[in-house]
């Protein structure tokens, strides 16, 4: 169980992961949009997801937030700025990333991605 939270942002481009620092880190980057869990608990995820309306491909738009490799949270709507998120319990060698269906579809400038470990809290009764 975590004493202190952790936290890792990516995006928007250009920027790269922003990571905190806690003693041990809880999670590490493997890739662009992709880290790898070091510490069990519960994570609470954010973002959001831009769909660039230039796009003229066939490609349906489908972005998914996956826990290793499998679909936690899929978003197709392509009308409008779509969020995503959610409280998920994680174990140490886990992988979260977030895919796109086709990169060429996502406005980068204005799709991010965060993860934050929730603390192990204390309930007094």
């Amino acid at each position: 169980t975590a004493k202190e939270s952790c936290m890792a942002k990516f995006g928007p481009l250009p920027s790269k992961w922003k990571m905190t620092s806690p003693e041990p880190p809880c999670m590490n980057k493997i890739s662009d949009w992709e880290l790898r869990i070091l510490q069990n608990g519960l994570y609470l995820t954010y973002g959001q997801v831009a769909f660039d309306r230039t796009y003229k491909g066939a490609a349906p738009f489908e972005v998914w937030l996956r826990k290793n490799e499998e679909p936690i949270q899929i978003l197709t709507n392509n009308s409008q700025i779509q969020t995503l998120g959610g409280i998920y319990d994680l174990h140490v060698g886990d992988t979260i990333d977030l895919t796109f269906n086709s990169e060429d579809q996502v406005l980068k400038n204005n799709t991010y991605w965060g993860i934050l470990l929730i603390p192990n809290i204390q309930f007094i009764s």
